[in-house]
């Protein structure tokens, strides 16, 4: 599992992540590692910047949230079930279909696909799928928060 971020004009490091992520580990191998809070602060200024994460425990916790809560603000009451409207989970769609063509035999090939894959991804990708949010958020609320794949 991998961890990484995006937004209009930029893409964090990749971070691959331990076997196991609970809080601690999140906070000290995953997200601290990949210049998250650096780079954002320095790109739109502190606090003028909000993280989405998924509903994972790790991300959730109190722990988390206590330790984020000192960094950024971090967008709450994010859908359930709706990965659909997160451009992230998007983006691990492109790249698993393009990862899948390859078809690593070991975990080593399957990392150094995965690393050259978001190494390689193009920024019309990235800037589509923020930029769709907007639309994406608006479909959510005509379709009375049921899925909205395949309507986009």
């Amino acid at each position: 599992m991998f961890f990484g971020g995006i937004n209009y004009s930029w893409i964090s490091t990749l971070i691959k992540c331990p076997k196991i992520v609970n809080s601690e580990s999140y906070q000290k191998k995953v997200i601290s590692r990949c210049r998250v809070f650096t780079d954002m602060d320095k790109e739109f200024g502190k606090w003028n910047w909000i993280l989405m994460q998924d509903g994972a425990p790790a991300h959730t916790s109190r722990s988390t949230k206590e330790y984020l809560s000192k960094k950024c603000s971090v967008l709450e009451n994010w859908p359930p079930n709706s990965p659909d409207l997160n451009p992230i989970e998007n983006l691990w769609g492109i790249m698993g279909k393009r990862i899948s063509l390859e078809a690593p035999k070991t975990e080593k090939k399957l990392e150094a696909i995965v690393r050259r894959v978001w190494k390689n991804i193009e920024w019309g990708v990235i800037e589509n799928l923020v930029s769709s949010m907007e639309k994406r958020l608006r479909l959510v609320v005509e379709h009375n928060g049921e899925s909205i794949n395949g309507h986009f």
